[in-house]
């Protein structure tokens, strides 16, 4: 994972000179290019214990300056004196909470702030909390480990009391022993380069008091409804019982994180034995994410073992579990890991629920799902999905894909469920009639006649599983309905073509909007035999 450049502001602190007038813990006016917006004022953090859980003590009024009394200091300052940067320069010493082994500060709260329900009292806008600060430490992940207290019943950071309180930072923490570890219940936070439910080290996970089935936590980041621009990068979540992020505001950037992982994006602990894989001794990674609301980017993340700790019939966690509109979900590997080693997840790849509309799931590799990879739902009653297309996403599994017991619509590569419109599950991806060498020419699918739709061209073995595994060709059908692509190269004697066809014109499916992707075709070889997909009943 591409880290950001880690911002080194102890120089920085001892070249201004009001440093001079103002204690430690005290606050002074400093500089960081490389925060979003450059701090006035900071308050550095000088140890790592938790004497108290006041919610009125600062660090200008009681020694020594520690994490909670610098939130409540920050909280108190005018608006000209913010943004403010909580900076770090703990001892190195084992009554601060520096384990030499590891290089790093765990600071244990003691308590919980009574006004926020949560470690530390509610972030009120333009505060930056930034653990790369501490002077000395590791550099392979967060310096500053924030350790929840009890046996994780409690909530962690809360940014914002009001949807107004914006532009709050987290940066360089871990966090352990939190329910939900993150609230941001306001507009343009950043929250990057954390670690969530990851033993200290980052090799494990460190599961609550309440063992696996309470996981690390609840969630790992919980955006709220009707707030926007929040961007959560280059984060790791493992072991996450709930989500490991609930996105359900508008215009989030989720990107370049890991989940189900450990600190390096791989899983060594999942089992290959067929037998134990998503079984109860298989690698705990955790659930996926959530998304709503309006025009969020899912992007370049990471989901790999993916399990929580249920039993049947209760379902795997899916990695992306979709509601809402214009959603962009594009470059995520899903059951490969950052090496591309094949991993695999538990539930579902991506799941759109009912009522989704408008979203674009682009160039996703999805790998050894236990369920459907992309997975098409609807609620006719309630809102009907329209306009949500499917492009060039690699799918990958070697065992069929089965059903759910009680569930009526088979699992699948892009699975079409029954609550979709008759006239949408019915309508025929293209057909292709010719495939001389390396020229392949086709038309609409029977009775679906698709004037300029949008035809992609899937590689695919020949074996009885549902795959995509590569998008060989994307190209336009005339207004009859006839195209003509060109592959890479030849087939051979063990692979064909499957492909998928995208309205370029509004009701070609009836009562269906432009850019609704089908799911995929029949397999077509250069015999020109058809091979219908294999269903586990």
């Amino acid at each position: 994972m591409k880290k950001l450049t880690k911002l080194f502001i102890a120089a920085t602190i001892l070249a201004i000179s009001i440093t001079m007038l103002c204690p430690i813990g005290g606050h002074h006016t400093a500089s960081a290019s490389n925060l979003a917006v450059p701090p006035v004022t900071t308050i550095v953090v000088n140890s790592g214990t938790d004497p108290d859980v006041s919610d009125s003590r600062t660090c200008l009024t009681h020694t020594p300056c520690t994490l909670r009394r610098a939130v409540i200091q920050a909280r108190n300052l005018p608006a000209n004196q913010k943004p403010v940067l909580i900076a770090f320069n703990i001892p190195a010493t084992a009554g601060e909470g520096y384990i030499s082994s590891l290089q790093i500060w765990k600071i244990q709260f003691s308590g919980i702030s009574s006004t926020a329900n949560a470690a530390l009292r509610y972030l009120n806008g333009s505060i930056i909390i930034d653990g790369s600060t501490q002077p000395g430490g590791r550099t392979t992940g967060p310096k500053i480990i924030l350790v929840g207290p009890g046996t994780g019943q409690w909530d962690g950071l809360k940014l914002g009391e009001t949807s107004t309180q914006n532009a709050n930072e987290i940066r360089g923490l871990g966090f352990q022993m939190f329910k939900t570890h993150i609230y941001a219940n306001s507009a343009s936070n950043i929250i990057e380069d954390n670690w969530f439910g990851l033993s200290d080290a980052g090799t494990d996970i460190v599961l609550r008091g309440g063992g696996e089935d309470d996981g690390s936590g609840n969630t790992g980041i919980s955006v709220g409804a009707n707030v926007s621009n929040n961007i959560i990068q280059n984060n790791v979540f493992s072991g996450l019982a709930g989500v490991a992020a609930a996105i359900n505001g508008d215009d989030t950037t989720f990107n370049n994180n890991y989940i189900g992982t450990i600190a390096n994006g791989t899983v060594p602990g999942k089992e290959t034995d067929p037998g134990l894989i998503c079984s109860p001794w298989d690698w705990q990674g955790g659930s996926g994410i959530s998304v709503s609301g309006e025009s969020n980017i899912i992007e370049n993340n990471v989901f790999a073992g993916i399990r929580i700790a249920v039993e049947a019939p209760t379902i795997q966690a899916d990695s992306i579990r979709l509601a809402g509109d214009h959603h962009v979900v594009r470059n995520n590997k899903i059951g490969l890991d950052v090496t591309n080693a094949e991993i695999g997840v538990c539930g579902r790849g991506i799941y759109l629920l009912g009522g989704t509309e408008f979203n674009l799931i682009e160039s996703n590799k999805i790998v050894f799902p236990g369920l459907s990879a992309i997975s098409l739902n609807d609620t006719p009653v309630v809102s009907t999905s329209d306009a949500n297309t499917l492009r060039g996403n690699v799918i990958k599994k070697n065992t069929p894909w089965g059903e759910i017991e009680g569930n009526n619509s088979p699992e699948d590569a892009i699975q079409i469920t029954k609550s979709l419109p008759d006239a949408f599950r019915n309508f025929q991806p293209a057909k292709v009639t010719a495939i001389n060498g390396t020229a392949v020419s086709g038309t609409s699918g029977d009775a679906s006649p698709c004037p300029n739709c949008i035809i992609e061209i899937f590689l695919e073995d020949t074996d009885s599983i549902n795959e995509a595994l590569q998008s060989l060709a994307v190209v336009t059908a005339n207004a009859s309905g006839n195209w003509a692509a060109t592959l890479p190269q030849e087939l051979a004697s063990d692979q064909g073509l499957r492909t998928t066809s995208t309205t370029a014109q509004n009701n070609t499916i009836s009562g269906m909007s432009l850019g609704t992707t089908t799911g995929l075709s029949v397999l077509y070889r250069s015999s020109n035999d058809v091979y219908l997909p294999l269903l586990i009943k």
